[in-house]
């Protein structure tokens, strides 16, 4: 009978078709036909549910399907309030190894980033200190071998520069 009060109040708000909340539900399943519930009450939780947990609507739209009522009542649940329920299904023993688990996870993906970061700046530090002066005293005698074959190539002429001297030329 007070669901039916609720009902008429909600629907009476601007076409807004009724959908009880989980409280709701609770409320009417603790209820014995004997007992009645104070109309302040029924206010107080009224305005809580819709401050809160606006009610699932659906505008002037009638649909006929079974389901409706379990899809809004469902629609209030977020995805941490499904995870942590998901934790009363199983039991401790298997609630811990999935701790140890995650735990083992997280603390070699730390070793891992770190002995990585080391590795990168060894290798790093490696090269500019021993292999990059090597490169560079490579380049700089490949430039300077470069230089004296244009210089003999200006004093001696072309052929100089190839170093293919034939006798019948001279």
């Amino acid at each position: 009978m007070d669901e039916e009060i609720l009902r008429q109040l909600l629907t009476a708000q601007e076409g807004i078709e009724f959908a009880p909340t989980a409280e709701m539900m609770m409320m009417n399943s603790t209820t014995n036909d004997n007992d009645s519930i104070d109309p302040e009450l029924i206010a107080a939780l009224q305005q809580q549910t819709v401050r809160m947990n606006p009610p699932a609507v659906s505008t002037n739209h009638h649909n006929t399907h079974a389901n409706d009522d379990d899809d809004l009542l469902l629609e209030d649940e977020t995805v941490l309030e499904r995870i942590v329920a998901l934790k009363e299904m199983f039991p401790e023993s298997v609630q811990n190894t999935v701790g140890k688990l995650n735990r083992a996870v997280i603390n070699t993906s730390k070793f891992a980033y770190s002995k990585g970061r080391t590795a990168a700046w060894w290798v790093t530090s490696t090269m500019c200190v021993l292999v990059f002066p090597i490169l560079i005293q490579k380049e700089l005698l490949q430039v300077a071998e470069q230089m004296s074959r244009e210089q003999r190539s200006i004093l001696l002429g072309p052929q100089a520069a190839t170093g293919a001297f034939s006798g019948a030329a001279f």
